[in-house]
């Protein structure tokens, strides 16, 4: 006969031996050998298992229970369990050592009764609250803070002190403050349970922190108003990703300038605006004058630097309201709004000038630049695309390029 098949052969007669006196217990009771296995259960901790647990080593069936005898004073703790179903459950443990068996024990279990699980539960959610990695705060109903655990400090970067008796208003952006106070007014109007939304803090050193937001209004049972509780996670880090994934999308990498794809989406809305409302406009193409020879004489950093300073020195001159965009190597387009004919060639000549006058850093080898220009108007019906208006602002740009070089011969 194995070990295994005499261990069990004889836990089944000691169980035999016991079960009387065991059931005579007005609790659930096991007893443990000095491995710390069962060797013995009465009914009530075969009910309270949903089988009977004989055999079984006991840290299978009591999570994180530490049964070793401090000398002949018994053992107390309170463990978790499962039932049959696995369903957990909470026993306050005794353990003892047993009269009749040198180095075995005697554990008896009781389930906690209502009160005590209350308090247990009351205990793990105070954990939970302190614990939690996302920001949680307790506000009374006049919105100030009556609680507030330390990730929510770490967010605002604000001790307890700091945060307890004062009102959530006075740490939200000035911007976001009237969309919480509508929000509050839904929730106690019923129209709707919990607001969720991105909103911004600022911390006492003026940085703006990015959290998602989401608030509900606790009630009693007779459906008076006790406190309101927030969650707040913070996205700063999230939003700032999203930022620089947006640029990326839209901004030329080399000139911080919308690129191509941005500028034309800008030029469609214009000529929607040109369409409802009647405002004129131009385009105007932009072309470096022999870039090419630039970069194969004096090489393509340098040339990354000439295309940086043209794009500074344009956006400088040009009003608010106007668009510069780098749609391709050396060329850049401007969208001018509520200007177009005379006005708009007027822009171009200064811009022209401009170039002309753009110097580069010292200790860089002095470059003479100039740049073709052509221009587009769009306002009278029938409008154009943006792929025609583009066309016949490329139209012109080389038409002005060709006359150029015509005048050097």
């Amino acid at each position: 006969m194995s070990e295994l098949s005499s261990r069990r052969t004889s836990h089944d007669v000691q169980g035999q031996a016991l079960s009387a006196p065991l059931n005579a217990l007005p609790e659930a009771a096991l007893v443990i050998d000095p491995q710390s296995c069962v060797v013995a259960s009465n009914d009530l901790a075969i009910a309270l298992f949903g089988r009977d647990p004989t055999g079984d080593a006991l840290s299978g069936l009591l999570a994180q229970a530490d049964l070793r005898l401090q000398g002949e004073r018994p053992v107390r703790m309170r463990a978790q369990g499962r039932h049959g179903d696995h369903v957990p459950f909470i026993v306050d443990v005794s353990v003892a050592a047993a009269e009749w068996a040198p180095g075995e024990r005697l554990v008896l279990l009781r389930e906690l009764d209502a009160g005590l699980l209350v308090q247990e539960s009351n205990r793990l959610l105070d954990i939970a609250f302190d614990k939690s990695p996302i920001g949680l705060g307790l506000f009374d109903p006049e919105g100030e803070y009556i609680r507030a655990n330390p990730a929510l400090c770490r967010l605002l970067d604000r001790p307890l002190d700091g945060l307890l008796g004062r009102r959530d208003q006075e740490f939200t952006h000035p911007d976001d403050r009237q969309s919480d106070v509508d929000a509050a007014w839904r929730i106690l109007d019923g129209e709707i349970d919990v607001w969720q939304t991105e909103k911004r803090f600022v911390r006492p050193d003026g940085t703006i922190v990015w959290s998602i937001a989401s608030m509900t209004f606790l009630r009693d049972e007779h459906r008076h108003p006790v406190a309101w509780l927030g969650q707040f996670q913070d996205i700063t880090e999230r939003r700032s990703l999203e930022e620089r994934l947006r640029r990326l999308a839209d901004e030329d990498a080399l000139t911080s300038i919308p690129n191509r794809r941005s500028f034309e989406g800008s030029v469609e809305l214009a000529l929607e605006l040109s369409a409802r409302h009647a405002i004129a406009g131009a385009l105007l193409m932009i072309d470096l004058d022999g870039f090419k020879a630039i970069n194969d004489t004096h090489g393509h950093a340098l040339g990354d630097r000439v295309l940086s300073a043209v794009a500074t020195a344009l956006r400088q001159r040009l009003r608010a309201t106007d668009l510069i965009a780098r749609v391709g190597g050396d060329e850049f387009a401007v969208l001018l709004r509520a200007t177009s004919g005379d006005a708009a060639r007027e822009v171009a000549d200064a811009l022209a000038g401009v170039v002309r006058k753009t110097r580069l850093v010292p200790n860089i080898p002095e470059i003479a630049l100039s740049a073709s220009f052509g221009v587009a108007d769009f306002g009278a019906l029938p409008l154009p695309t943006v792929k025609e208006l583009f066309a016949a602002a490329d139209a012109a740009m080389y038409v002005a390029k060709r006359a150029a070089r015509d005048d050097c011969r």
